[in-house]
């Protein structure tokens, strides 16, 4: 391999790793990505189950997303993105879907899963957001370090008591991220907030969010069936060893898998970055999306669970929300298993984890599931990565370390939000970095 024309091997083809070889490719670098599934996308791909999409990962994306955006008019997909037409959101509470919405103040008072006692309380949360608010960085999460001392959990019980916690945190969090709030920090929860209050508008693409992969995956050396099973890495290059086929040489390796599989795939790490990457946790969840007769459509796009209803799932979501995903005259929905609930169903069959579903959706007012036509299970054992409690602070030692592997870089959600714009960033910036040791 010549300095003249550097080669970059991408193990993974999510939307992480295809941007992060878009970039190289844009900068006059060889470049190739290997993915291990026949189709590349990742957690951002939608498949078609007959005249219905399903989306295989990423059920929306925001109009605060400025990457995405500006990366999607490159690609001349821009036109495709269109807001939701229904952005109404829900919470279960005393067996019914009352009204709950999260983009702001206004929208908090206007919500009926509150009482107003409590949402007096919230007040509270204006000092924090103005104090903190050069820490509160939604492409930096690394910044809310210093804020990382409890989980979202235990700071909005204190602070804003039970009720708050129950029908507004862990509904809008656990449906959103499948995360529940002890398992996400303090500093996750005023990021999000921060940013959800800055103002965005849920959108998605014409015909599934896939259409953004498609496009980059259109554009860039796919390799499919490509299971990488070790990459080494020495001062001199990358050499990828793959399950079936001989091995890939390259310059350097942008390595774009779920952080908590990197340390097995890469055994040539320094210690910081061991460590790091140990610390690395994803929440596991199974997705069912049913398709049913219209009259199931029940008027709002989101609604989120409480554990104490007793309801073993997250949340759902209905899909007719969006553009060109369900055919007319018909209603598809998805939701969201409880991480408890999808492990005691981690070997059943699919036909056995729809009965579950269906044992808890007996359990909410909705009508016309009698008419279900059709469904898809997705089992994710990585679905979205956790920022628990300390996490912020290990991300931050990572970013600034100094002892780094030779010719190695990384990029994923892990290392900046649970977000599809926050794994397409992450391309962006393993790109730069890996063009820049290449003197390109």
């Amino acid at each position: 391999m010549t300095q003249d024309a550097p080669r970059v091997a991408v193990v993974g083809g999510g939307i992480a790793g295809l941007t992060a070889a878009y970039g190289l490719a844009k900068r006059g670098i060889a470049v190739e990505v290997l993915e291990r599934e026949a189709t590349p996308g990742g957690r951002m791909r939608s498949e078609r189950h007959g005249a219905f999409v399903v989306e295989r990962g990423a059920q929306f994306i925001a109009s605060s997303y400025r990457n995405m955006h500006a990366l999607a008019s490159e690609l001349g997909v821009g036109s495709l993105i269109h807001p939701l037409r229904n952005t109404r959101n829900a919470v279960l509470k005393r067996g019914r879907f009352v009204a709950s919405e999260y983009e702001g103040l206004n929208a908090i008072r206007r919500s009926r899963d509150l009482t107003w006692q409590s949402k007096l309380r919230l007040l509270r949360i204006l000092f924090p957001l103005w104090r903190y608010r050069k820490l509160l960085d939604f492409y930096r999460p690394e910044k809310a370090a210093p804020l990382d001392d409890e989980s979202a959990a235990e700071y909005v019980r204190r602070q804003f008591g039970r009720e708050v916690l129950d029908y507004l945190v862990e509904p809008a969090f656990a449906s959103t991220f499948t995360v529940l709030p002890e398992n996400l920090s303090k500093a996750f929860l005023l990021s999000t907030v921060a940013t959800m209050f800055g103002g965005f508008r849920l959108q998605a693409f014409n015909g599934g969010n896939g259409a953004l992969t498609q496009a980059l995956a259109s554009r860039l050396p796919v390799r499919l069936n490509a299971d990488a099973g070790r990459v080494e890495a020495t001062a001199e290059g990358v050499t990828i060893r793959l399950r079936d086929g001989p091995p890939v040489e390259a310059d350097a390796a942008v390595v774009a898998v779920p952080g908590d599989g990197v340390a097995a795939l890469c055994p040539v790490l320094t210690d910081g970055e061991q460590r790091f990457f140990d610390t690395v946790r994803y929440a596991s969840s199974i997705v069912v999306f049913v398709m049913a007769g219209a009259e199931a459509e029940p008027g709002f796009y989101g609604a989120g669970i409480s554990r104490a209803e007793g309801v073993r799932l997250y949340g759902m979501a209905v899909e007719n929300a969006k553009e060109g995903v369900v055919p007319a005259g018909k209603a598809m929905f998805n939701c969201a298993f409880s991480e408890e609930l999808a492990a005691e169903l981690a070997r059943a069959s699919d036909d056995e984890v729809l009965e579950a579903l269906r044992e808890e959706l007996a359990k909410l007012p909705l009508r016309g599931l009698d008419t279900i036509e059709g469904y898809a299970v997705h089992r994710w054992p990585a679905l979205v990565p956790q920022f628990y409690p300390g996490y912020h602070r290990s991300l931050a030692r990572f970013l600034s370390r100094a002892e780094r592997s030779p010719r190695l870089f990384f990029a994923g959600d892990y290392l900046v939000g649970p977000y599809t714009e926050a794994a397409l960033t992450s391309g962006l910036r393993a790109a730069k970095e890996c063009a820049a040791r290449l003197g390109r």
